[in-house]
């Protein structure tokens, strides 16, 4: 095998085996599809990869992992949430069990990185820092077994375009894009901000405009979710992008309707919510947690605290 030349790689996302949010299932049932959400972290990881590597990816919410694309490929890449922790191990048992290499990463085994030992290599964090020093060390022999980000965070505007084209979107009820990672806020149960942090770090809007373009140029068109931890983490830049995704959409044709996350200080910013209206977001997934205000304290979600939720959640039309 010629560690700097082509690769035969094969990108694995876990199945979730729990009925949860990750997997309402029942829905998809309704309409047709396999699975909700299409892998985004994996089809991220798979741009950032040697061009002259032959790629593939199972989604085994979608599919079974064969025996045979264990035995196609030279490298296997992985990545996962807690949620898909047992198979996950599962997977890496398997790997191991034929003879392959293993690349490991993903907000799970960046936070238990133990769990994952086993594996050929991990790395850790955000892939558009760790995953280059991985690629060079490895096209030179002498890849390690561990690449961890510290506290180093990546520059979003150097995130490239996911390929989306390893998709069957048939599979999925949605496909994600990703404008911003991290929150502004300290919730004390959310590990969001230990992995992305507290200071929002935003893709250029061309950037943006250029994933959603992408998308419609290979067919898909239906419902997109912006996966951000927080939509609107960035008021002002969540502001200036959303005219122009409002334009390209009368451009295109409404292609799409968009859903997003954002914390319910939304609710405060008539401007916003009535932009985000006008941009074809038909939901949006608020995190209440609780009604009463002493836990809300307990647990530092303040922003929660300084309005009547029930009156907020009765306004919220968008």
């Amino acid at each position: 095998m010629g560690e700097g030349g082509s690769m035969k790689c094969l990108l694995v996302y876990p199945r979730f085996t729990s009925t949860s949010f990750w997997n309402y299932l029942p829905v998809c049932d309704l309409v047709g599809a396999k699975y909700p959400a299409a892998p985004l972290g994996l089809c991220t990881v798979a741009a950032m990869l040697p061009q002259e590597w032959e790629l593939r990816l199972v989604d085994c919410n979608t599919q079974d992992l064969k025996d045979e694309d264990l035995q196609w490929a030279d490298i296997v890449f992985s990545g996962g949430m807690i949620a898909q922790q047992g198979e996950h191990v599962k997977l890496l048992e398997r790997v191991k069990a034929a003879g392959k290499v293993h690349v490991v990463g993903g907000p799970d085994a960046t936070s238990s990185p133990h769990i994952y030992d086993i594996a050929t290599h991990l790395v850790l964090g955000e892939a558009e820092v760790t995953l280059p020093e991985f690629l060079e060390d490895f096209k030179s022999g002498n890849a390690g077994h561990l690449y961890a980000a510290g506290k180093r965070q990546a520059d979003m505007s150097l995130t490239p375009i996911p390929r989306y084209d390893l998709l069957n979107f048939d599979n999925y009820l949605h496909v994600g894009v990703q404008f911003a990672r991290g929150c502004p806020f300290n919730c004390e149960f959310c590990d969001i901000i230990e992995l992305f942090g507290r200071v929002p770090r935003i893709k250029e809007d061309d950037q943006m405009l250029k994933e959603l373009t992408y998308l419609y140029d290979l067919g898909y068109r239906g419902h997109v979710d912006f996966v951000d931890d927080n939509f609107i983490g960035n008021k002002s830049k969540a502001k200036k992008l959303l005219p122009k995704l409002r334009d390209w959409l009368e451009e295109h044709n409404w292609p799409f309707e968009f859903t997003t996350e954002a914390t319910i200080n939304l609710a405060d910013d008539e401007v916003l919510l009535n932009l985000m209206q006008e941009t074809g977001f038909s939901a949006i997934f608020v995190g209440i947690e609780s009604p009463d205000e002493d836990t809300l304290k307990q647990t530092q979600k303040g922003q929660n605290t300084k309005r009547s939720i029930p009156r907020v959640s009765s306004g919220l039309t968008v």
